[in-house]
């Protein structure tokens, strides 16, 4: 992504209802399928950004972080964290290390060459038994000024990103499009931007008047309550818990 984008996410981690609404569903899911208890947990955040999710996965356990961006690391530094630069498709750390990996809108990337390769690492690095929760962007033709502002190679559909998954040996347990409340305004800017042919690329995640911006969070946070219950239809995003068998796949 661009490298004003890493500063951008920084300033608006904590209060952007976009983030804040990210971050609540990891964790939540996080806390419905993690069995062990959390002080045993090493939890890595495979492209953890500025480090604002992987912050608040440290009272789970212990955790890591890795990301390709030497940007991203400066700013998960100054979180006081444990980050190295690494890419996904060679995580630096070895097989059955932890017990959750956490993927937050990192395979889509267009320094990410082969998306297959960075989820077959996921499943590499995992104890047998293991938890993967991954999200990426959905609906392929959805494709805005800021996919291009963040560099997205690919928006995957849920049979796509199934079989990603299982070829790398996981089991999924859940998945669900997200951010279905999104779509409708993600819709209208399509077209609109499709129309229009802006000539500037700048990001989507701009501050909000705060009114509107806690509407926005309380609105996709009931959405959360509702994917621990329900898998959605159709949204902007996809999210998937997988777990690592306890018998290894031979071709691992």
């Amino acid at each position: 992504m661009e490298i004003s984008e890493y500063k951008n996410i920084f300033e608006n981690e904590d209060t952007h209802f976009l983030y804040k609404s990210r971050h609540s569903l990891v964790l939540s899911l996080f806390q419905k399928y993690l069995t062990l208890k959390p002080s045993k947990l090493r939890i890595l955040d495979a492209g953890c950004g500025t480090g604002g999710l992987l912050e608040k996965l440290g009272r789970f356990g212990r955790t890591w972080g890795i990301d390709i961006s030497q940007e991203a690391i400066k700013f998960s530094e100054k979180r006081k964290l444990k980050v190295k630069k690494s890419s996904v498709t060679n995580i630096p750390f070895n097989r059955d290390y932890f017990d959750v990996v956490i993927s937050v809108d990192v395979i889509y990337h267009t320094k990410v060459k082969n998306d297959q390769k960075a989820i077959n690492e996921f499943y590499r690095v995992l104890k047998p038994g293991g938890t993967l929760i991954i999200r990426v962007p959905a609906i392929k033709w959805l494709t805005l000024v800021h996919d291009k502002h963040v560099h997205t190679r690919n928006r995957y559909d849920k049979r796509e990103l199934e079989k990603k998954l299982v070829s790398s040996g996981f089991i999924i347990q859940k998945i669900s499009f997200v951010d279905s409340l999104l779509l409708p305004a993600a819709f209208l800017k399509n077209i609109f931007e499709m129309l229009n042919h802006p000539k500037r690329i700048n990001s989507g995640v701009t501050p909000l008047p705060n009114f509107v911006n806690t509407v926005l969070t309380k609105l996709l946070l009931l959405e959360v309550n509702l994917i621990n219950i329900i898998n959605l239809p159709i949204g902007i995003g996809l999210v998937a818990v997988c777990r690592k068998p306890m018998r290894q796949n031979i071709h691992e």
